[in-house]
């Protein structure tokens, strides 16, 4: 029989992903997004083609889902029980596994910008999705 090669490797996935709370490893996460944005944007001269670029700020954006009592967890151990009360920490996102390369991304400064909680008839689970403020990206 012969051998099957793996012709770009192997992929990094969920399982290979690694999130740190608070200095505490965070589990019953089922999803996490974050993303930097710069604004650009053509300048104009004579005529009707740009004759330069400027470029603005940056922006950080985030949020993570949770599961209900995972997020209970994290307000219980909050200051007076309010996450809106933690001071701004860095989350650690660590890329491992077998046959991919150990990569990490910090989101620094975050903080949380709401302690949601919603539910509807039929759930057998609830998450919660946790917007985040996020002052800067680091990618090692």
């Amino acid at each position: 029989m012969p051998n099957t090669v793996l012709i770009n490797g192997q992929s990094y996935s969920w399982s290979n992903i690694s999130y740190i709370l608070l200095g505490v490893p965070l589990t019953g996460i089922t999803e996490i997004n974050y993303k930097r944005k710069q604004e650009k944007k053509n300048n104009y001269g004579k005529g009707v083609e740009p004759v330069s670029r400027g470029y603005g700020k940056k922006e950080y954006d985030g949020d993570f889902t949770v599961y209900l009592e995972v997020w209970k967890q994290i307000i219980a151990a909050a200051p007076g029980n309010d996450v809106l009360n933690i001071p701004p920490f860095d989350i650690p996102v660590l890329f491992s596994g077998n046959g991919v390369a150990v990569t990490k991304d910090i989101l620094q400064s975050v903080e949380f910008l709401e302690d949601p909680m919603e539910s509807k008839t039929g759930d057998t689970s609830i998450l919660c999705k946790v917007p985040l403020i996020i002052g800067g990206i680091q990618r090692f």
